[in-house]
C-alpha cells in the first residue's frame, strides 16, 4: 500500500479541516496552551482549543480526546452554533483516526446538517466530502457519488479552488483503486492545477504523488520517479516529515520494482530512521512488508528475517487496535439496547399510571354517589374512607421500596457494565502483549535451525538468551496477571504481618542485577535506619518490583534509580525514582481512574504489560494507601505510605 492508500485511512492528514502537525505544528500547540492561560473570552478559549483538538491528532491522541471533550463543554456553553459544528467535524475526524466510521459518520452528518442552517455552503461541502470517503471506505461507492457532485458543484460556483484540489485528489484515489489509471491521472493532474491556484502547495505534493503511483501502476516507471521525486521535493520544502516519510517509502518501492535494489535499500533506511515511523503504524507495516521483499530479492536472509519479525509485530499492534475498537462497538451496542428498553420500561409504567388514575376517578364517582344514596351510613362511609387512606400509605411505602431497589439494582448493573468494559480492555492488552514475545520465540526457533545447519555456535547461544528473556517477560506478564485476576475475584487474601524493608529490598536488588548491568544503570536504596511495616509481603514486593522494573525500563543507559524509604508520622514512605523521560499527564489520569493502560515500549524498546501499576495502585489500596506519581521529563517519582511497626524499647 502506498501514499494514496495511506491518505485513505488517515483522512485528516489530507483533509481541509486537519492539521499536518510539524514542527511548526507543534511551535503552534504550544503557543495556544500558553494563551489559554489568559483567554478573552469564552468564544475565542472554545476556538483555541478546538485548534488544539485537531492539532494533537496528528501527536498524541489521548491530548486529543481530552482537548476535544474540553471544547464540547466550552461550546455548549455558549451555544455558539458554529463552534458546535466544528467541534463536531473535529471528532468526525478523531472517530476516523480509531478506524470507527459509523461514528466518524454520525459526527459529520450532524455537522453538515448545523452547516446547512447556517447557510454555510462550503462548510456544509467539506462536510459531505468527508461522508463521501467515509461510504468508499466502508465499500459503498456508490453512495459517496451523489455527495462527490455536490461537492464539485458547491466548490466550483464559489471558486473554492483549494477544495476541488482536495476533492480531485480523493477522487484519483478512487480510480487508482479501480485499475482506471487514465481516469486516476485527470484527476490528479487537476489536483495540482488547482493547488496551483489556491496556492496550496502541500495539494501539489499529494497531486504528485498520485501521479507517480497511477504512472508506476501502468509500467511507466521514468515518470513515476520523475513526479514522486517532486513531491518528495515538495515536502523536503515545507518540512513536512510524514510526508516525507510517505515519499521515502513510494520511492523505495519504486526502485525495488525497476531493479535499482540498492537505492531502493537507501530509501528504506531513510524511512526507518525517522521518528514518524514510531507512531504511524500503517506506515510501519508498508515499509517492513517492502523491506521483506528487497532482502528475499538480495538473498540476506537474516535481514529479511529480522524485517519480517517487524512486520509481525506491527501486525499484532494492528490487530490489537481492531480488537479494541470490536470490543467498544460490542459495549456500544449494549448500551443501547439497554436505553431501549429503559424507554419501553418508562412507557409501560405511564400506561400502568394512566389506568390507576382512571381507576382512582372511578372510585372517587362512586364514592361521591354513595354518599348521596346512602346518608345514613356515612359513618360507616368515613370508616371505610379511613381504612383507604391506610390502605393507600402502604401501597405508597411499598412503591417507595421497589424505587429503591430498582435504583438500587441500575447501579449495580451500571457498576458491572463498566467493570466488564474495563476488563474487555485489560485482557485486549495483555493479549497483545503476549502475543509479542511467543511471536519472537517462534521466529527464534526457526533461526535456531537455520544457524545449526550453519554450525554458528556464538549466532545460537545468543538466540536462547533471548528466548530466555522472552519466556522471563511472559513469566512476569502472567504473574501480575494471576495476582490483578485474584484481586478481582477476592481470592488473594491480604495477610499483613511485620515485614522489615531492608532486606526486602536487598533481596529485589539481587533481582534486578542482570536487568541493571545489561543498561549500565545504578540502583541506590536510601533507607533510614532498619524500619519494619506492617503489610502483606508478598504483595509489598509485587510492588517494589514492578516499580523497579519500570523504572529500569524508562531509564536512559548510564542512568541511576533510587530507592527511598524515610519515616514520617508514624508511617514508611517508599518512593521509586528513575530518570527517564517522565510519564505522560493522560496516562497518570487512566491510572488513577481505573482504565486500562496500553503497554509503552523503553528507551532501548523493551516490552512492558500496561498491567503494572494498576495491579501496584491495587495492592496498595489494600494496604489503606495509595500511590502517588509525580512526573516530568526529569523523570518520575513513584510513591505509597505504609503503617509502622515499632520495634519494643529494651528494658
Amino acid at each position: 500500500m502506498k501514499k494514496i492508500n495511506i491518505l485513505f485511512l488517515l483522512l485528516i492528514a489530507a483533509s481541509l479541516l486537519s492539521s499536518r502537525v510539524s514542527a511548526q505544528g507543534k511551535s503552534l500547540v504550544d503557543s495556544l496552551k500558553f494563551m489559554l492561560k489568559n483567554p478573552p473570552n469564552d468564544s475565542v478559549e472554545t476556538r483555541w482549543v478546538n485548534s488544539l483538538f485537531g492539532l494533537y491528532m496528528s501527536i498524541d491522541m489521548d491530548s486529543a480526546l481530552y482537548f476535544g471533550e474540553r471544547a464540547k463543554e466550552l461550546a455548549e456553553k455558549t451555544q455558539d452554533s458554529v463552534l458546535i459544528a466544528s467541534n463536531t467535524l473535529n471528532f468526525g475526524g478523531y472517530y476516523w483516526y480509531q478506524s470507527d466510521f459509523t461514528k466518524a459518520m454520525e459526527c459529520y452528518v450532524r455537522a453538515a446538517a448545523i452547516f446547512d442552517k447556517l447557510g454555510s455552503e462550503t462548510d456544509k461541502a467539506d462536510a459531505q466530502l468527508n461522508i463521501a470517503l467515509i461510504y468508499l471506505v466502508m465499500g459503498e461507492g456508490s453512495k459517496s457519488k451523489p455527495f462527490f457532485h455536490k461537492v464539485f458543484e458547491v466548490y466550483k460556483k464559489n471558486e473554492y479552488w483549494n477544495g476541488l484540489s482536495t476533492a480531485y485528489q480523493y477522487l484519483g484515489a478512487i480510480y487508482e483503486e479501480e485499475a482506471n489509471y487514465d481516469s486516476a491521472i485527470y484527476c490528479f493532474e487537476n489536483c495540482i492545477d488547482y493547488a496551483g491556484r489556491s496556492k496550496m502547495i502541500a495539494n501539489q505534493a499529494w497531486g504528485y504523488s498520485g501521479l507517480g503511483e497511477a504512472y508506476q501502476k501502468k509500467g511507466q516507471f521514468d515518470k513515476a520517479r520523475k513526479y514522486q521525486l517532486e513531491s518528495l521535493k515538495i515536502e523536503e520544502q515545507l518540512g513536512n516529515t510524514p510526508g516525507m516519510l510517505q515519499s521515502y517509502i513510494a520511492l523505495g518501492s519504486l526502485e525495488e520494482q525497476m531493479g535499482n535494489l540498492t537505492q531502493a535499500e537507501n530509501y528504506f533506511k531513510k524511512a526507518e530512521a525517522m521518528p514518524e515511523l514510531q507512531s504511524d503504524l500503517i506506515s510501519q507495516r508498508n515499509l517492513y512488508q517492502e523491506m521483506v521483499k528487497l532482502y528475499e530479492t538480495t538473498g540476506e536472509i537474516t535481514k529479511a528475517y529480522h524485517s519480517y519479525q517487524k512486520h509481525v509485530a506491527v501486525l499484532d499492534s494492528i490487530k490489537n487496535s481492531e480488537d479494541l475498537a470490536k470490543i467498544n462497538e460490542l459495549n456500544e451496542k449494549y448500551e443501547s439496547e439497554k436505553k431501549a428498553n429503559e424507554i419501553l420500561s418508562l412507557q409501560k409504567d405511564r400506561e400502568l399510571d394512566q389506568l390507576t388514575l382512571e381507576k382512582e376517578r372511578s372510585q372517587k364517582t362512586i364514592f361521591i354517589i354513595s354518599s348521596v344514596v346512602f346518608l345514613l351510613l356515612s359513618s360507616g362511609l368515613v370508616f371505610g374512607y379511613i381504612q383507604l387512606r391506610k390502605s393507600k400509605n402502604q401501597i405508597d411505602k411499598r412503591n417507595e421500596m421497589i424505587t429503591k431497589i430498582n435504583k438500587a439494582l441500575n447501579r449495580s448493573q451500571d457498576e458491572l457494565i463498566a467493570s466488564n468494559k474495563t476488563k474487555d480492555k485489560f485482557f485486549a492488552l495483555i493479549a497483545h502483549d503476549l502475543r509479542g514475545p511467543i511471536t519472537s520465540m517462534q521466529g527464534i526457533g526457526r533461526m535456531l535451525a537455520f544457524y545449526k545447519k550453519k554450525g554458528d555456535e556464538a549466532r545460537i547461544n545468543e538466540l536462547i538468551k533471548q528466548v530466555d528473556q522472552s519466556a522471563s517477560s511472559v513469566n512476569l506478564l502472567l504473574d501480575n496477571l494471576l495476582k490483578w485476576a485474584l484481586s478481582q475475584t477476592d481470592g488473594l487474601n491480604y495477610q499483613p504481618e511485620k515485614v522489615q524493608l531492608m532486606p526486602l529490598l536487598d533481596e529485589i536488588q539481587i533481582i534486578f542485577d542482570e536487568a541493571l548491568k545489561a543498561k549500565h544503570l545504578e540502583l541506590q536504596i536510601i533507607n533510614e535506619g532498619n524500619l519494619s511495616v506492617l503489610a502483606d509481603h508478598n504483595m509489598i514486593s509485587t510492588v517494589i518490583r514492578n516499580l523497579v522494573s519500570n523504572a529500569i525500563k524508562f531509564s536512559l543507559p548510564g542512568g541511576s534509580i533510587f530507592i527511598n524509604v524515610e519515616e514520617k508520622e508514624g508511617t514508611a514512605i517508599i518512593a521509586v525514582v528513575d530518570s527517564g523521560h517522565g510519564m505522560p499527564q493522560e496516562t497518570i489520569h487512566k491510572i488513577f481512574n481505573d482504565q486500562p493502560v496500553a503497554s509503552t515500549q523503553g528507551t532501548l524498546k523493551e516490552k512492558g504489560t500496561g498491567l503494572g501499576l494498576v495491579l501496584c495502585r491495587e495492592f496498595v489500596k489494600k494496604h489503606d494507601g495509595d500511590l502517588e506519581i509525580d512526573s516530568s521529563d526529569k523523570g518520575t517519582t513513584v510513591s505509597f505510605q505504609l503503617a509502622l511497626v515499632h520495634e519494643p524499647e529494651s528494658v
